[in-house]
């Protein structure tokens, strides 16, 4: 446990970190937005070893969407996400083992008043597996969930694009050094605006009339030099804004929401319906200046029959992102889960943790070093305990789709 003690620190020194500007992220609350970002991921492993009997290998393939949309009478969240990998050891008798898992969630909130106060929701969540021990993938699983909550989570990446725009733009000497509130939150809004802008102008068209509108917009809170955005400027905000080029800045969230209500397995991996659940979830989100953020959820299901193996599940998930640069990102990421037994059998802990440096290469591509570890307590539930920690360090790279 030891190992863990220098990431942790420094997690916790970043976020100490602010930003320069007098503005905060925090202070965009525009409720209109949306956000989407897919990445599919890969890497291979091959030793072909002159004592083995034979080539082993270890193939690996990920991939990953994540959407919000946001309006001021409703709020859509999906994702969709899925990986898979074959193996094969290096003794003759090895064979090829292949498994795979894929999962599909979607969330929409209604807001009662079209504010940020209480909201009525519905979920409903698919999964498909298939375990390298079985010849076959299990029976597809469906969840579903409806209940009532309270708060709004605020999309605020256009504004942390707007304040990497006017950094970026100082060292070419195309913006005044001091650019006001005003004109960065003004910024934003057109920024965030891009979706209507190529739904309006066509896709291969609008950057034009979006950027002009940007120069726009800067001119109006007088924060351009020369009182244009030249053609460097419209190079460089091409670089910031497209994953073409460059990388973009990640995903910005604040706010929080809590919510209650009960949940439903429609059908369990073994084509059985579940148990009904009283569910509860708290989901929190912080960014620190416009390099750091912070997310959190815990949640928890209540089995509210009494003959079933577990009485209660309690989920943390806990991310921190730093952007250490235009070119590096360090994604951290600690998922706890505690499971209680409700007949016989042992209470289950896991623990998941896991370090990435994400290095942006050209033409979307990135590429990944992470430090995973994971370990559980307990035997049941269809978990298997460890030993101690199991450490796994991996290289691949990454395609950013959109």
């Amino acid at each position: 446990m030891n190992n863990f003690k220098l990431p942790l620190s420094l997690i916790g020194i970043f976020l100490l970190s602010s930003s320069t500007y007098a503005i905060e992220l925090t202070d965009y609350k525009v409720i209109e937005g949306e956000y989407s970002d897919a990445y599919l991921d890969g890497s291979l492993n091959v030793n072909d070893d002159s004592d083995k009997e034979q080539t082993s290998y270890n193939a690996n393939v990920s991939a990953k969407l994540n959407s919000v949309y946001t309006t001021a009478p409703y709020t859509l969240k999906y994702y969709i996400q899925g990986q898979g990998s074959t193996v094969r050891g290096s003794d003759n008798n090895d064979s090829r083992e292949s498994q795979y898992n894929a999962e599909a969630y979607i969330k929409g909130n209604k807001y009662i008043n079209n504010d940020d106060t209480y909201y009525v929701y519905g979920d409903s969540k698919l999964k498909y597996q298939k375990l390298s021990t079985l010849s076959k993938a299990s029976d597809p699983y469906l969840e579903i969930g409806a209940g009532m909550g309270y708060g709004r989570m605020y999309i605020a990446t256009p504004l942390a694009s707007a304040m990497r725009i006017a950094e970026d733009l100082k060292e070419y000497k195309i913006i005044k050094p001091s650019v006001s509130d005003k004109a960065l939150i003004a910024l934003a809004k057109i920024i965030g605006l891009e979706s209507q802008y190529a739904s309006k102008y066509g896709s291969n068209d609008y950057k034009q009339y979006w950027y002009s509108d940007m120069e726009k917009v800067l001119k109006e809170n007088d924060a351009l030099v020369n009182n244009e955005l030249s053609a460097t400027g419209v190079v460089r905000l091409n670089s910031i804004l497209s994953t073409n080029d460059s990388r973009s800045v990640l995903s910005r969230l604040h706010g929080w929401t809590v919510q209650a209500g009960a949940g439903q397995v429609l059908s369990d991996y073994n084509g059985n319906s579940g148990d009904t659940t009283v569910n509860a979830e708290f989901d929190y989100a912080l960014p620190f200046g416009y390099t750091s953020q912070l997310q959190e959820t815990l949640s928890t299901a209540k089995v509210l029959d009494s003959s079933s193996d577990l009485d209660y599940k309690i989920t943390n998930k806990l991310y921190y992102t730093y952007e250490l640069s235009d070119k590096i990102d360090w994604i951290n990421s600690w998922n706890l889960e505690f499971s209680k037994a409700n007949n016989s059998g042992d209470d289950v802990t896991t623990n998941s943790l896991g370090t990435t440096f994400r290095y942006y290469l050209a033409n979307q591509l990135t590429f990944n070093t992470t430090l995973s570890l994971n370990k559980a307590d307990g035997n049941n539930l269809g978990i298997r305990e460890t030993k101690g920690w199991n450490t796994a360090l991996t290289s691949s790279i990454s395609y950013r789709l959109k």
